[in-house]
C-alpha cells in the first residue's frame, strides 16, 4: 500500500536534519529539540508534543529553519513538518527573551485529515555555555490551544 505524499515528506525530513547536523559545512546551523504539552484554551487536558528543528543562525539574534515533530494535542494526533522563526530580544546577557513563530502542516495518513499548523509565542533562552542554550517557551497555537515547551538549542 502506497503512503500519501505528506508521509514521504515527513519520512525524508529526519534524513535532511541529520545531513545538516553531520555536514562539515554546517557553519551557522543549530539543532533545537523541544518537548512539551498543549491543551485547549477552555480546560486543562494536556497532550504531549515534541519537535526538532535545524535552525540557521543569520546573526546572534535571528534563527530560522525547518523541523519535524509530533502533535498529540488534538483528537487526531499527527506528525508535523513546519518552519520556525525565532528572534531574540536584545535584553540581558545570560538570559535572553525571544519571540517565536511556526507554520506548517500536521500530517495524517489521509490527505483530507491534514491541517494547517501554526504557533506564536515567546520564551526565555538561558545560555549554558559557548555552544548550548536551555529554552523555555509558550504561547498560542492552531485549533484554539495554548502550549508550553522546554528543550535545548545546540550549536553544531
Amino acid at each position: 500500500m502506497d503512503r500519501p505524499a505528506p508521509f514521504a515528506l515527513l519520512k525524508a525530513l529526519p534524513a535532511l536534519l541529520l545531513l545538516v547536523a553531520g555536514s562539515a559545512s554546517a557553519a551557522g546551523w543549530n539543532m533545537e529539540a523541544l518537548v512539551g504539552t498543549a491543551s485547549p484554551t477552555r480546560w486543562w487536558d494536556p497532550r504531549t508534543n515534541w519537535s526538532v528543528h535545524a535552525m540557521y543562525e543569520f546573526d546572534q539574534m535571528v534563527l530560522v529553519g525547518p523541523g519535524i515533530g509530533y502533535e498529540g494535542a488534538t483528537a487526531k494526533p499527527a506528525g508535523m513538518a513546519d518552519a520556525k522563526l525565532q528572534v531574540r530580544l536584545p535584553v540581558g546577557r545570560q538570559l535572553l527573551p525571544y519571540l517565536a513563530a511556526e507554520a506548517g502542516a500536521a500530517l495524517r495518513p489521509h490527505v483530507e485529515d491534514t491541517w494547517f499548523l501554526w504557533r506564536t509565542g515567546g520564551g526565555l533562552d538561558l545560555k549554558l555555555g559557548d555552544r548550548s542554550c536551555l529554552l523555555v517557551e509558550g504561547g498560542r497555537a492552531a485549533l484554539s490551544r495554548w502550549y508550553a515547551r522546554a528543550g535545548l538549542l545546540l550549536d553544531i
